[in-house]
């Protein structure tokens, strides 16, 4: 009698949920135990699983803008609306959550930085006034400035949104995870085939030039980091943390079973689970921390992926 693994079991499920059009292939080892993996193993005898993800009921929502002195054209303010519904269909689509638990933002646009650090400050809001946008949780807003190079004003727009979405629905999601996802939300578009990330070049190179030069925090370190001393290393200007949380979030969603790996954490995270995230490794990636390790350097020595397809 053959023996499933009910973790693999959940695993597989999970697969189907986000694999896309990757090829998963399933073989039993001598212990009557079947796995299922996105690589193909010619040792064993392996079979292709034909994966066919379920329907979403996810649809489009209706995103206030309000903007300060700033003109927004047509063409500009369809581009806000289409960014922010990108960012709730990924994470409803690929994250596998209800996203009709969400509510929608509203986003409060000013003409400038001065203008953004005012009102900031006037809401009490002061320890925020060096970033670029907000996300102010109680009134469900985010508040941005209209930057030199407006591209990256509406890039700034997903990564909140991105914040919006996880602060509400995984709210003991560790900074790590919270802060890598926006960051890669930054670069998520849609074209006829569906989302996809483009390469994030500022954290690519600024996580190159950090591994250069031997100052890339170690895997199993980067994992044991509480939320606390994740912001604590951010603002005492180790500058490569935000990155490599980008990037090594890059490194999960380009491949199906990594991306589980993200998956598995959030609904663990969402369940209220406030374990660091080392400790789950072993229990929801193939091969535990050491495999995890060894894939993420070799993913970097790569190069990662200019374009990541959902």
């Amino acid at each position: 009698m053959k023996v499933v693994n009910p973790v693999l079991v959940f695993l597989l499920s999970m697969i189907f949920a986000v694999s896309g059009h990757a090829k998963i292939y399933k073989w039993v080892d001598e212990n009557g135990k079947i796995h299922f993996s996105d690589r193909e193993d010619h040792r064993v005898e392996q079979e292709v699983v034909n994966v066919k993800p379920g329907a979403s009921k996810w649809s489009r929502f209706d995103i206030k803008i309000k903007a300060v002195d700033v003109e927004l054209s047509e063409e500009e303010n369809q581009q806000i609306v289409d960014g922010v519904n990108n960012v709730y269909e990924f994470f409803d689509r690929v994250m596998s959550f209800d996203m009709y638990r969400t509510v929608p933002v509203n986003i409060l646009m000013f003409k400038d930085k001065a203008e953004y650090r005012n009102y900031l400050v006037r809401r009490d809001k002061g320890l925020a006034v060096a970033s670029y946008g907000l996300y102010i949780p109680s009134e469900h807003q985010i508040v941005v400035y209209v930057q030199e190079n407006r591209s990256r004003t509406f890039e700034t727009i997903k990564h909140e949104v991105s914040h919006a979405v996880v602060d509400t629905i995984v709210p003991y999601a560790p900074l790590w995870l919270n802060e890598g996802l926006a960051e890669q939300m930054e670069m998520l578009e849609r074209d006829e085939s569906g989302l996809y990330f483009e390469r994030h070049q500022e954290n690519s190179w600024v996580v190159a030039q950090a591994r250069e030069q031997g100052r890339l925090t170690g895997i199993s370190q980067f994992l044991k980091l509480s939320s606390y001393k994740w912001r604590h290393s951010e603002l005492s200007g180790h500058g490569s943390l935000r990155a490599q949380s980008g990037q090594f979030l890059s490194f999960l969603l380009s491949k199906p079973t990594r991306r589980n790996f993200v998956v598995r954490l959030m609904h663990n995270f969402n369940r209220g689970d406030r374990t660091l995230a080392y400790y789950l490794v072993d229990d929801n990636y193939i091969g535990g921390v050491s495999m995890l390790d060894l894939d993420w350097r070799r993913w970097l020595h790569e190069q990662g992926n200019d374009i990541i397809r959902f």
